[in-house]
């Protein structure tokens, strides 16, 4: 049997990672092993999250549940790092699908978005809870790695081999995508989006976060994007950027040094 595996990603907002959490244990691609890491919530996430730990394992159940936990709230870009390289290096998986703790996914999401071999495989969000469900899924663009993805092992190798790194790590976590949607580029590497909705309460993390960690989440945000800036020469919400991320003789270097 071919194995599956997922990870989950949280940061408080309980009441969402249940959700997104239950979306995933609803799956009908088969047995799923769950990687879910808690990057240091405070909300009552790790006693939750160690229940249902305890409560697969006890039941026995078909999906296997492995959490982790931070004391406190680190990097998302490094966790994200950390998880592939145990769920591609460790434990030998050749693809997982990655979900953030605000969204909710149909059953069939990851059956469907596995049937295109495709490095990196997104999907559509909306805002409305009650999305219409899809049978068959349909390529609707080529895009950046949004809110849930499949990433395949492939491109792992491909960019750690070529950098160093997966996501790079001078990103905290904003404009890390678009970052990375640039160095796929680079090795001729297209991801789709398909026509499969799903539900994204959107940036539910700094929308809901108290006023003083709101106001810490936006000024890292600034900081990520004149990383992003410098790195390339250009701002995350410029043309270049998109110019760049489908131009098939862009090598990954700045605009400024293309024929230097």
């Amino acid at each position: 049997m071919k194995r599956h595996a997922a990870f989950l990603m949280c940061y408080n907002q309980l009441h969402l990672t249940k959700q997104a959490f239950d979306s995933l244990r609803a799956q009908d691609i088969g047995p799923l092993e769950i990687l879910v890491i808690n990057n240091g919530s405070t909300d009552g996430t790790r006693e939750w999250l160690n229940e249902q730990e305890l409560k697969h394992h006890a039941e026995n159940s078909m999906h296997k549940v492995m959490v982790m936990h931070r004391a406190t709230n680190e990097s998302p870009v490094a966790m994200f790092n950390y998880g592939a390289q145990l769920l591609f290096g460790a434990w030998g998986y050749d693809h997982f699908l990655a979900v953030a703790n605000d969204v909710v996914i149909p059953p069939n999401a990851y059956r469907l978005m596995n049937e295109y071999p495709r490095g990196i495989v997104t999907a559509s969000q909306t805002g409305e809870k009650e999305f219409a469900r899809v049978e068959e899924a349909h390529a609707a663009s080529e895009c950046t790695p949004m809110a849930i993805a499949l990433f395949r092992k492939w491109v792992w190798d491909a960019l750690i081999t070529k950098d160093g790194y997966f996501y790079d790590e001078g990103y905290f976590n904003y404009a890390s995508d678009c970052d990375l949607a640039l160095r796929i580029s680079s090795c001729g590497i297209r991801g789709v989006q398909l026509d499969l909705p799903y539900y994204h309460s959107g940036s539910a993390t700094i929308k809901l976060a108290p006023p003083d960690e709101q106001h810490d989440m936006y000024a890292q945000a600034d900081v990520d994007r004149a990383y992003f800036e410098s790195k390339w020469g250009f701002k995350v919400d410029a043309l270049e950027y998109g110019a760049c991320a489908v131009d098939i003789n862009f090598t990954g270097r700045p605009r400024a040094t293309e024929n230097v």
